[in-house]
């Protein structure tokens, strides 16, 4: 199977754009196939690592996508020139919310370079980079997806080593805190971008999980069973 940086470096023409765009799972099946196990806690931190990285990635190329997608839509408009496509391509994540503003800017440079249609050269960048803002979208929400299919598979074995007597209650405090991120993640993937598992592991409360006394077995019953 193709890497899944690989997969993202050959993206390097408007066809392997709209190949990636049309299947952006492709991407995270790749990526899940590197994913290094994860038992302990160190190699759930390397997990974690990864799928960040992997966001990372994406960015990367959709700064690069974005520069040769410009490179087409502006092909018969030299009012933007490659400088200003190349500053709009390598700051294209910045305006994820703010596409007024590249409008705007977009505009100036457009009047600037004497365009014979000022609103057309700035709609060619803005539905570029609308476009490519989307494509941005579906891969990480991709990413984000395959973080919490993770999260709530290792979820179980978390919480049983939380509660496990059996381990150093210091231990067992560490996977309280993993099982807590790992809910977290569940409920909101986008904690990925917040940093390090390791940084928001340390940044949670220390706690001891203890076990629902009402499913503990009495001491009557424990007899029993023996």
């Amino acid at each position: 199977m193709i890497s899944a940086q690989h997969l993202l470096d050959r993206v390097q023409s408007l066809a392997r754009i709209d190949e990636l765009a049309a299947d952006p799972t492709q991407f995270t099946a790749a990526l899940a196939a590197e994913l290094p196990a994860a038992a302990s806690i160190a190699e759930l931190e390397a997990r974690d690592a990864a799928l960040a990285r992997g966001l990372a990635q994406v960015d990367v190329m959709i700064a690069r996508a974005t520069r040769v997608a410009l490179e087409h839509a502006l092909a018969d408009d030299p009012s933007i020139g490659p400088p200003t496509r190349n500053v709009f391509a390598t700051t294209i994540v910045s305006y994820a919310d703010e596409l007024p503003l590249l409008a705007q800017r977009a505009r100036d440079v457009a009047e600037r370079g004497r365009s014979q249609d000022p609103d057309a050269s700035t709609a060619r960048v803005v539905d570029t980079a609308r476009a490519m803002l989307a494509l941005r979208d579906a891969l990480h929400g991709a990413v984000f997806a395959l973080a919490r299919d993770l999260a709530t598979a290792a979820l179980p074995d978390a919480s049983a080593r939380a509660l496990d007597r059996r381990l150093e209650e210091a231990t067992r405090r560490r996977w309280s805190a993993v099982r807590r991120d790992l809910e977290a993640l569940i409920a909101e993937p986008t904690r990925l971008l917040a940093g390090p598992m390791a940084a928001r592991l340390a940044a949670l409360p220390d706690e001891l999980d203890e076990p629902d006394r009402a499913n503990e077995p009495t001491f009557a019953e424990m007899i029993e069973l023996e």
